[in-house]
Order: C-alpha cells, then structure tokens, then sequence
C-alpha cells in the first residue's frame, strides 16, 4: 500500500497485486485514479507461480504495454521450528519468496530492459540473522537474498535489481509491548521504522540511486549493527 501511493505520488502509472483482500484493493485503485494517475488491481495467487505470473504479464501487456519498475514485495510470514517443519510450507514459502519473484523478472526482462528499469526484492534482516523459531521463512527469504544478487549481474548493464532488508516496519497487532520495548532497546535509532520508510527506499532506488545494483541495503533503524 505504501509503495504504491508513494510510486503513484510521484507521477507512475501503478499496478498492483491482491490475493483476498479486494474490497482495500478496490479502494486503493479508486483512490489512485481520483488523482490522475492509472491504476490496475491484479489478483494473484502466489502460491501457483506459474499461472499468476503469467496472468500478470497478460494483464501488464495488454493495459500498459511497458515497465519501468518490479518491486517483489509478496510475503508469508510463517513460525515453524525444525520439528515443526513440513515440506509444504518450505514449498509454499519459496513459491512465494523465490519463485514468483524470478519468474516476473523472467517474463518482464525485454520491457525491463528496454526501458533501463529497476527491480526491488523484498528480503528481511532475518535472511542475515535467521531465527529459529521461522527457520524456513528465514531461508526462503535468504534464496530471495541471493536471487538479487544473480539477477542484478544478469539483467545488467541495462537493469538495476537491489534488495531492502527491513527489521520491524509495522508492529503485528497482537506482538506483546513488552517484546516491542525488548527489541527497540537495540535499535539505535530507537523507533521501529514505518511502510512510508521502505516506500521512500524503493523510490529513492528507482530514481536518483539508478547506479546501485546488487546491494541488500539494511531498513532497520541500525538493529543490524548491534
């Protein structure tokens, strides 16, 4: 939400993928359009790769002919410990992660590069820092993590594709206080950060950081370095 309003703020046509919830997607699009921008709702679900992100690329080529930004942003945020593990979530994880990811860069490379376009992978802190608790979510977002690095030498010279890795950027609504006053005792900056955060990230990266590439840039108030 906030990556799309702050993309179509400064002047993008958007389009933007849902899974259920099309009642604020519908919102969003309305919204959107009330401000002279174009706006396209697409639902999608990731966990069919292959036939979402081909519907995606139909419905990109047939409303707007062109691409000039693919930010990867889908999640599942998963707990599970090792005994806990099943082979289905590892599989729904990297469908959503890795999977989907690759293949919109492979159906969008000819648009991407033809208009010298950016690519924003979404990975997390905890790709670097891999919790127990979420240890198949933590790897899937490591696979993520080195995808940007492969598409970035891949998709050059004419594509940038960075990665933003953010520690907490929005609270889940039941996270205990106590472990949110935990946490941001090592943050330096002692705040958790906010969507508008990472929104001003992916855009900085798709206009004036056009000469970064293949870096996993740390959204985490400092969190990392402590």
């Amino acid at each position: 939400l906030a990556i799309t309003q702050r993309l179509s703020s400064a002047g993008y046509d958007v389009a933007f993928t849902y899974m259920r919830s099309r009642k604020e997607a519908t919102a969003l699009q309305k919204s959107i359009s009330r401000q002279g921008r174009r706006a396209l709702a697409i639902q999608a679900d990731f966990n069919h790769p292959e036939q979402a992100t081909r519907s995606i690329a139909k419905s990109i080529r047939r409303n707007f002919g062109r691409l000039d930004v693919l930010v990867n942003n889908a999640s599942i945020y998963k707990p599970a410990r090792l005994n806990e593990t099943r082979l289905e979530l590892i599989e729904q994880l990297m469908k959503v992660h890795v999977q989907t990811p690759l293949l919109l860069c492979q159906k969008f490379e000819k648009l991407l590069r033809k208009n010298h376009g950016h690519v924003v992978n979404m990975i997390d802190l905890l790709a670097e820092r891999p919790w127990p608790q979420f240890l198949a979510y933590c790897a899937s977002k490591a696979a993520l993590g080195n995808l940007t690095l492969g598409l970035a030498r891949e998709l050059a010279p004419h594509v940038t594709v960075n990665g933003i890795a953010p520690g907490v950027v929005q609270w889940p609504e039941d996270y205990p206080k106590q472990e949110r006053k935990t946490y941001l005792q090592r943050v330096p900056l002692a705040r958790a950060g906010t969507p508008e955060d990472v929104a001003e990230l992916v855009h900085f990266l798709v206009t004036d950081g056009s000469y970064i590439t293949g870096q996993i840039i740390r959204l985490d108030g400092g969190r990392s370095i402590t």
